[in-house]
């Protein structure tokens, strides 16, 4: 894949303790560029920005690449985001001195990121005729590099090297992003950081990064929870929407989220990420609110209990004035929905403290089995995912044994019981398979399941471990 760099804007930022500052260069056109030592350097890293593979929803909770969906109040249209009027601007400006201009303001928004280190920092317009007419943004950091040395003589041995960089942990964001070869989405860019430090996504305020699979689903779990909350402890009165009726046993069939979790565990309470792709529709994604553009807000916080687009408030709940309090006593604030589990005023001491209990539960990162649903219910909560993402990973030890399977194998091909105060994992199969390294269980008989059965219920119970 060929690409023609347009316009190149080269700049060098310096940190000094809190002191930061930034110097231009050079801005090259397209003759320049071809002739430069630069061209070299970054022979090959379009293609490889461009080709680099990234998920609208990842499987990690901090992947290196993401894609970006710029934000704009319910009611505009995407040349009022900010960021989207700067990107759309570099895409365009037909001279050289008008791109430097652009260049130069997108680096002093820069300026504005925290914890940011010193670089280069390389801004490029540049088009590939044979994926797309349109052009492309390229914005490049590479960081100082610490302790690069040359071979001098014989003498010296070495000499260091200042402002030394190189392209291989370069960041870098690409616009627009290019979903297939050809197909371009001008309300998407990809970010690219492989770090820890998210400073090189942070200076771009008006920029909303859809929620990683785990995300979705710990909020699907904790929907299910609460549904379960809900219809145990109130006679099925449901205080989200579109749960169903109950069964008796504190949990209600086809309700949650279903097949648009994952839609609108990506909606951000009072901005609209545009219109959406896929099998959504226009205005699933925003709900309307009166925050400005210019004001200060969290792109990172999820109202996981209004549906993407629904302007009014749902019937029975904190929106509506319903007494709903945290388990801890408090009245309900703007940050209500960082807890998992709502209780009414009145709720009783039992009920109470199996919210509590659900609530440790959900704060922990070494959990526990729970033993609060049948395995028809696991099932069917299962399910509900499983719809949404069938390769969903399945993963947990039971005691020092590693045990990795799919979601939806439970309840199909794994199973778990308690023999004699003690769990059981059963995994059935039509064959093993064993590779590096011998073991005698290789050469093994197996005994039938009820005489296991029999001598692990023969086995003596454990005393309780006492700390």
């Amino acid at each position: 894949m060929d690409f023609t760099v347009e316009y190149l804007s080269f700049f060098v930022i310096q940190t000094e303790g809190s002191d930061r500052h930034f110097k231009h260069y050079k801005t090259l056109d397209r003759e320049a560029y071809a002739g430069s030592e630069l061209k070299e350097f970054l022979d090959g890293e379009f293609t490889r920005i461009i080709k680099r593979k990234v998920e609208k929803h990842p499987n990690s909770e901090q992947p290196p690449t993401k894609i970006g969906r710029f934000l704009i109040e319910p009611g505009y249209d995407l040349a009022s985001n900010p960021n989207y009027s700067l990107f759309h601007r570099l895409r365009a400006e037909p001279t050289k001195d008008y791109f430097f201009g652009c260049a130069d303001e997108l680096v002093r928004t820069y300026m504005n990121a925290s914890a940011m280190r010193g670089g280069a920092l390389i801004i490029a317009r540049a088009r590939a005729e044979r994926v797309s007419s349109e052009p492309f943004v390229f914005v490049m950091k590479c960081d100082f590099e610490p302790k690069i040395a040359r071979i001098s003589d014989e003498h010296s041995l070495i000499t260091h090297v200042e402002m030394a960089i190189n392209a291989k942990n370069m960041k870098s964001i690409q616009y627009p992003h290019m979903q297939e070869e050809g197909m371009l989405d001008e309300w998407e860019l990809k970010v690219h950081q492989a770090s820890h430090a998210r400073y090189f996504e942070d200076f771009l305020k008006y920029i909303s990064y859809e929620k990683s699979m785990p995300e979705i689903i710990s909020h699907q779990v904790f929907d299910m929870v609460q549904e379960y909350m809900d219809n145990k402890w109130q006679g099925g009165r449901s205080s989200r929407q579109g749960y169903g009726a109950s069964d008796g046993n504190g949990w209600s069939a086809g309700g949650g989220r279903g097949s648009e979790g994952m839609q609108n565990a990506a909606a951000y309470e009072g901005w609209d990420a545009g219109p959406s792709v896929g099998n959504s529709t226009d205005g699933e994604r925003g709900a309307a609110d009166e925050e400005p553009m210019g004001s200060t807000m969290d792109a990172g916080t999820v109202d996981t209990n209004w549906t993407a687009g629904a302007h009014e408030p749902e019937p029975g709940s904190f929106r509506d004035g319903d007494p709903y309090q945290a388990i801890h006593g408090e009245t309900a604030s703007e940050d209500y929905a960082e807890s998992p589990i709502r209780l009414p005023v009145h709720a009783s001491a039992e009920q109470a403290r199996e919210a509590k209990e659900l609530e440790l539960w959900a704060a922990s990162d070494k959990r526990n089995l729970q033993e609060k649903w049948s395995t028809e219910q696991v099932i069917e909560a299962s399910q509900r995912l499983i719809e949404e993402k069938p390769e969903l990973e399945l993963k947990f030890k039971l005691d020092d044994v590693l045990v990795k399977a799919k979601l939806a194998d439970f309840g199909d091909t794994l199973h778990i019981a308690q023999v004699g105060g003690r769990y059981v994992l059963l995994l059935e199969g039509d064959a093993f398979r064993f590779e590096k390294g011998f073991s005698p269980v290789e050469l093994l008989a197996p005994e039938s399941l009820e005489d296991v059965v029999r001598r692990i219920g023969s086995k003596p119970v454990k005393p309780p471990e006492l700390y």
